[in-house]
């Protein structure tokens, strides 16, 4: 297979940008909406503008139940595939439907847990820099409370430090190595025997 040319390499980060721009929205959504974030703050308000138009078809089938946006999900995984299909034509490659199906719930799973990591750190060092109740910043705390939650319960503060968003971010990273990691390698070979040549 040729190499991509520079103008078929440009279309190719074009395609990536706009598909991350679009997944990252989805699952801010799905985020905002499973922690309970106050819908009036104008952050949370422009996300559902902007997504709402993507999530209508799917919500017609998968409704929202209580906290759970499970629109956005579907369709989140639905526009990863067919990110993987264009990667596939534009390089030349033919990718088994196992492969695409297991591949886009990997890779959000993988940029829903970057998400959440990033949003500790943002958290935490808003909460150094920024103290105290402030509704520019109270977005943060909302989204990461349920989250910090469950370690907040088994890891108490000490010398007044609370240590839970550490215990998190360690417990984010391991499932992206151990269960991320274990289900890349298994369909990785899915991909290699698909390849054209």
């Amino acid at each position: 297979m040729e190499a991509m040319t520079p103008i078929g390499q440009g279309g190719l980060f074009l395609l990536q940008f706009i598909t991350g721009l679009i997944i990252f929205s989805l699952m801010l959504r799905f985020l905002l909406r499973a922690s309970a974030a106050d819908w009036r703050n104008p952050i949370v308000t422009f996300v559902a503008k902007v997504t709402n138009p993507l999530c209508a078809p799917l919500n017609k089938i998968l409704p929202a139940r209580g906290r759970w946006d499970w629109a956005a999900i579907g369709t989140a995984l639905i526009v990863q595939a067919l990110f993987i299909v264009l990667i596939g034509v534009l390089t030349g490659k033919q990718f088994a439907v196992v492969f695409i199906v297991l591949g886009s719930m990997t890779e959000i799973l993988n940029q829903l847990l970057d998400m959440l990591f990033w949003l500790i750190i943002i958290q935490v060092v808003l909460s150094w820099v920024s103290p105290g109740n402030n509704p520019n910043t109270a977005i943060f705390e909302q989204i990461t409370q349920p989250i910090l939650a469950p370690f907040r319960r088994y890891i108490p503060p000490i010398g007044g430090m609370d240590l839970s968003p550490i215990a998190a971010i360690v417990a984010i990273k391991l499932t992206q190595i151990v269960v991320v990691g274990s289900i890349t390698q298994f369909i990785q070979p899915m991909a290699q025997l698909t390849t054209g040549s």
